[in-house]
């Protein structure tokens, strides 16, 4: 089993991944046009790293999740601060189910767009455009989805034209459905019997506030890329 000394190291492992899988595909590829998306908190530290690899911007996108009446780390769905919503198909469809989902989805709401506004505040940062972009949303690590779903649709909804979803460890479950909302899913590890993300690393201790802030800052010290070749135009999949 693949065991990771903390985030940092596997921010680095994913990053080199990331970057050899996207000169695979792309051959070319306008390191500019690239957006490093980390999901705070454990995602923001990972995707300094991306960031690091490709020269840009760390940027957020808060997605919380919504968490199933007997269990609260069983997500059954997830809000994004862009007003996304996405559900576990499983859901029942019943009064009782639907009160609970739009109770906590307007408090959610609220949460997720109150954190974000609170990162970009204190790091004195202005969102990133994804319009037209190269979007590579990155986690710590994923079990259920639901949180990188949302996420990945607020991307898509945003404008990236490529949207690329990595995480150095996703349970197998997770992988197969997150391939529908996006164009390509990078792990380094997939494991076909999953606990906990928290399996995976030796140093796996809660992601602060500030450590987002420090990263989001930490990224404005990269350089532009020397390379300024543009990128070789990219067949649209046609996401839906």
């Amino acid at each position: 089993m693949i065991n990771f000394k903390n985030r940092k190291e596997a921010g680095k492992a994913l990053a080199e991944k990331l970057y050899l899988y996207l000169k695979h595909e792309l051959a070319q590829f306008h390191q500019g046009e690239i957006v490093v998306v980390g999901l705070p908190r454990g995602g923001a530290v990972v995707g300094l790293e991306v960031a690091r690899k490709f020269n840009c911007h760390l940027d957020v996108l808060v997605s919380k999740k919504i968490p199933h009446p007997s269990d609260e780390e069983f997500a059954i769905g997830a809000v994004t601060a862009d007003s996304e919503v996405v559900l576990n198909p499983d859901i029942p469809e019943n009064e009782a189910w639907e009160h609970y989902i739009e109770e906590h989805r307007q408090r959610l709401l609220h949460q997720t767009k109150e954190m974000e506004d609170a990162y970009y505040d204190q790091a004195g940062y202005i969102p990133c455009s994804f319009e037209n972009k190269i979007v590579i949303v990155v986690d710590d690590g994923i079990a259920t989805g639901m949180t990188a779903v949302a996420a990945l649709e607020t991307t898509r909804l945003r404008g990236a034209k490529l949207i690329i979803m990595a995480a150095p460890v996703m349970s197998a479950e997770s992988h197969h459905a997150i391939t529908k909302f996006c164009h390509h899913v990078v792990a380094i590890c997939v494991p076909s019997h999953f606990e906990a993300v928290g399996q995976y690393y030796s140093d796996f201790k809660p992601t602060e506030f500030g450590d987002v802030i420090d990263a989001m800052r930490e990224s404005r010290q990269f350089a532009p890329p020397a390379d300024m070749s543009f990128l070789l135009q990219w067949p649209n999949k046609g996401l839906k």
